[in-house]
């Protein structure tokens, strides 16, 4: 999935502050969220989500593990 495709559970994210695992995300990821929003030249790049927390975010942005926990167990199978 694409960041395009993915733009309704990013935004998601942003509003209730939660992954869609229902996990808090700090304020941090959100402006990771952000900034992955405002960015649409790159709209077609990969999400992924992690498999702690489930925080879903551009794979340009998971150098470092998950922006919201830290985990660096990410998958590209995004579940809602």
């Amino acid at each position: 999935m694409n960041i395009e495709q993915a733009k309704n559970i990013l935004t998601r994210q942003v509003i209730s502050k939660r992954t869609p695992k229902g996990r808090p995300i700090h304020e941090g990821a959100i402006e990771a969220l952000n900034a992955t929003l405002k960015d649409s030249k790159n709209y077609g790049n990969e999400v992924v989500q992690c498999e702690s927390c489930g925080f879903v975010i551009s794979i340009l942005l998971t150098q470092n593990g998950c922006p919201n926990c830290g985990i660096e167990e990410l998958s590209t199978k995004i579940i809602e």
